[in-house]
């Protein structure tokens, strides 16, 4: 009677500990399955989105009546890319657009486009504030700071006060939108100019 005991506390035993862990072991692996396959399935719809808000970003940056369709994919260096660059494109006009992102508050990333016109000056300049506190950081997007860095020369940097002042209490989100703006300088200079 004592060995039927001890078989059945072994069985106890699995069915408490064991038995547990092999079914949620296998929730998870049912459930990676299902993340996996969903994630095959929207990733291209995610790329196509994102592909879609970029080029909506290079357009509006850019002159009246550019199109996505009139846009040439430019080549930018190594440099330029490790430097927060993540594009750029050029219009029939001559005007070119530059993609580039710099850390903001909480290392969050501040994503800017920048449109140079033929002359080399800033034309125009869109910043994607969205990831910086409400309020307060994502004031860097608004027109009343963006709007000074408009027929600033690609051929200096900017900085606090150059050409624009930055926005109070909201330190770490200029930085980064003087950080990016001059990634896409250096980027226009060293790798795009004349390039249109």
């Amino acid at each position: 009677m004592a060995k039927k005991t001890n078989a059945d506390r072994q069985e106890n035993a699995f069915q408490a500990m064991i038995w547990p862990v092999l079914v949620l072991v296998i929730i998870c692996i049912v459930c990676s399955a299902a993340l996996a396959a969903l994630n095959k399935v929207t990733a291209p719809v995610i790329e196509e989105n994102t592909r879609i808000r970029t080029l909506e970003s290079y357009v509006a940056v850019l002159p009246e009546g550019t199109s996505a369709d009139s846009l040439t994919e430019l080549t930018v260096s190594e440099a330029s890319l490790s430097a927060g660059v993540t594009g750029a494109v050029s219009a029939p006009d001559g005007s070119i657009a530059v993609q580039a992102a710099a850390a903001g508050y909480s290392g969050k990333a501040v994503n800017v486009y920048v449109a140079f016109d033929a002359s080399g000056s800033i034309a125009n300049l869109l910043v994607d504030a969205s990831t910086q506190t409400a309020g307060i950081g994502s004031a860097v997007g608004e027109d009343s700071f963006t709007s000074g860095f408009a027929g600033f020369s690609a051929s200096g940097h900017v900085s606090d006060g150059t050409p624009v002042d930055a926005v109070a209490g909201a330190t770490y989100s200029s930085n980064a939108v003087y950080n990016a703006v001059n990634a896409a300088i250096d980027c226009y200079n060293n790798d795009l100019k004349g390039a249109a």
